[in-house]
């Protein structure tokens, strides 16, 4: 028996304890992974303190989500991947029977869950001790499926943020966005705001339009493309439909993408869907939203515009994404890691949980 060693979810709102566990066997269609990285957003502190409508595994629990490594081992039916492997693993864990499963949705699965983090999903709650050990491990198991291939070209540190950016990334494809689109970001200056931003400029998108608060984030995000990108604080501009407009012509955007942190309000939401253009797209992301979206009836009649949802991304969305990447047609080198050992965890926990912004990469390395 070998132990390695792991970060514990004991008591949210209580601090993550350091300990050991016993290193995990592949299965048949598993990969074990060694860890090189687990990333930490925002959100990472808001369920491991509690705060969050969810379903959290069997504690105390090994904790973490987003893992980035080198595959050691494949179990016997894998094929494909190989000890050797840089991988991305998708800590979205589906149950590939489901209704929703069955006609490629995985990210409706009504079964699915976050390996060592929490489930979405009432159904998902039974199945979270299903692999129990989480990113804060020096070795976790993952399903084949769920091991994304990495390239060289793209270090381990950013690969464990890719489930945030491959959420922005899936949502502005659900929008339609593309060369020639516009986009207005609201909450622009969170992890999932600069990921937007990034992506859409490598997608092709000719204006951006950011709204957030903090005013030298606003113009960090400015700068990554000042002839392409405008920013406001919602905080100096009251008529924030009015400016979308101005800058497009009075037409709006193509797309609105909504990915305010936790505590959020709807109202803000609903206000920006009147700065799109007929026929555009609102997607939301953010979980941590409260209060309701609505329409007038006539305006989703004669404008075709209404909101859509995005949770999480497929394989075949991360995989696009990390081509892109690799390709250096999205460029990441605006996310400045910030790493800490697993003894320090907490400090880690406590200082992603100040909502550094979006270009803080907060990495732990197991």
């Amino acid at each position: 028996m070998t132990n390695i060693n792991v970060a514990r979810l004991v008591t949210p709102g209580k601090p993550l304890e350091v300990g050991t566990a016993e290193k995990p066997v592949p299965g048949p269609k598993d990969v074990l992974v060694k860890v090189a990285a687990c990333g930490f957003v925002p959100n990472t502190f808001n369920v491991a303190s509690g705060y969050t409508p969810f379903a959290l595994p069997t504690l105390p629990g090994v904790f973490g989500l987003d893992v980035a490594g080198t595959i050691e081992a494949v179990g016997t039916h894998v094929v494909g991947l190989k000890a050797g492997d840089r991988v991305y693993v998708d800590p979205w864990h589906t149950c590939e029977t489901c209704h929703q499963c069955r006609r490629g949705r995985t990210d409706l699965c009504q079964n699915g869950y976050f390996r060592g983090y929490m489930s979405p999903t009432v159904a998902g709650g039974q199945w979270l001790d299903q692999y129990p050990l989480g990113g804060l491990s020096e070795y976790v198991v993952a399903p084949h499926t769920k091991a994304a291939r990495l390239p060289e070209s793209i270090d381990l540190l950013t690969a464990s943020r890719f489930g945030y950016i491959g959420t922005s990334f899936a949502a502005l494809l659900k929008g339609n966005l593309g060369p020639g689109s516009t986009l207005l970001v609201n909450g622009v200056t969170g992890t999932l705001g600069v990921a937007a931003v990034a992506i859409a400029l490598g997608m092709g998108a000719t204006k951006v339009l950011g709204v957030g608060r903090n005013r030298e984030l606003l113009e960090r995000v400015r700068q990554m493309a000042p002839s392409r990108v405008e920013t406001v604080s919602s905080e100096e501009v009251t008529d924030l439909v009015g400016w979308a407009r101005e800058r497009t012509g009075d037409l709006g955007v193509d797309m609105m993408y909504d990915c305010l942190g936790v505590g959020g309000d709807a109202e803000g939401t609903n206000t920006l869907i009147r700065a799109i253009k007929a026929g555009g797209r609102a997607v939301l992301v953010a979980g941590g939203v409260v209060g309701d979206v609505g329409q007038p009836y006539m305006d989703v009649l004669m404008n075709d515009v209404h909101a859509a949802g995005s949770v999480w991304f497929n394989a075949a969305e991360i995989d696009h994404m990390i081509d892109m990447v690799a390709a250096g047609v999205i460029d990441l080198s605006f996310l400045e890691h910030r790493t800490y050992p697993l003894s320090e965890v907490n400090d880690a926990l406590q200082f992603v949980g100040a909502r550094p912004g979006g270009f803080v990469n907060v990495v732990v390395v197991p």
